[in-house]
């Protein structure tokens, strides 16, 4: 799998074949029958939104800067909404595709100087995104990216203070983040996300660390890989049970 390209042509393009498929599967079925939230308004919805973004991206600028906040949020609601009518019509063959939609669209939201407020589907999509994939260079592109919508997402996400969901968008986006910089063998952005990883998930460390110690115990890992997973556990060790 090749890494993401962060491009609008490419991105609506990523989104019209799926939009075609539940168009299509719709038809057969006829299982969505409300016509004000079916998949041929939010086909509509969704074109309307790539001529913005495709003119945004040739340099058209929007009127204040909370507007291209207001339309990430919009954009990554109509994505969740084809995701509700993918799974509705039981359509299973377009995870990936869906996944690398809701991540691209989310980093070209990071880098058009977005607030992001919604990260469920783009955190969702990363991993998956890292769990199929097995190329390191590739790895090491999705932990930067997945860096760079840490740094955009809103400052109640980043406050992280109810901890009570371990699959909050926050945790599951830094720790992906961890294990793709580490399967990457990088040692270098094994440091800087490791660092990241401490002031933005410091709970959570000790045990990823352990965790990775462990994983790379049972396989070939070069040894500046385990010299850094060393010198983190030593920061970070796992508490001895009392």
């Amino acid at each position: 799998m090749s890494s993401l390209v962060i491009e609008i042509p490419v991105i609506s393009d990523m989104a019209l074949g799926i939009m075609k498929r539940v168009i299509d599967e719709n038809e057969k079925t006829q299982k969505i029958t409300d016509e004000q939230s079916g998949p041929i308004p939010l086909a509509s919805a969704m074109s309307d939104f790539f001529q913005i973004a495709s003119a945004l991206e040739n340099g058209q600028e929007l009127e204040d800067s909370d507007a291209i906040t207001d339309l990430a949020d919009y954009a990554l609601d109509l994505v969740d909404r084809l995701k509700s009518q993918l799974w509705y019509l039981d359509i299973h063959d377009q995870r990936d595709a869906l996944s690398r939609l809701f991540a691209s669209l989310a980093v070209w939201f990071a880098r058009q100087d977005a607030i992001l407020n919604n990260l469920n589907g783009a955190a969702d999509s990363f991993a998956i995104l890292v769990n199929g994939e097995n190329d390191k260079t590739t790895l090491a592109s999705m932990s930067r990216l997945m860096d760079e919508l840490l740094q955009a997402a809103s400052n109640e996400i980043k406050m992280d203070e109810d901890r009570s969901d371990n699959f909050r968008p926050w945790r599951v986006l830094n720790l992906n983040s961890g294990v793709a910089a580490t399967r990457s063998f990088d040692a270098e952005l094994m440091q800087s996300t490791f660092n990241n990883m401490g002031r933005r998930l410091p709970h959570d460390m000790p045990g990823f660390l352990a965790d990775g110690k462990r994983q790379a115990s049972t396989q070939d890992v070069p040894e500046e890989v385990i010299e850094v997973l060393n010198q983190y556990v030593e920061k970070w060790p796992t508490p001895k049970p009392h």
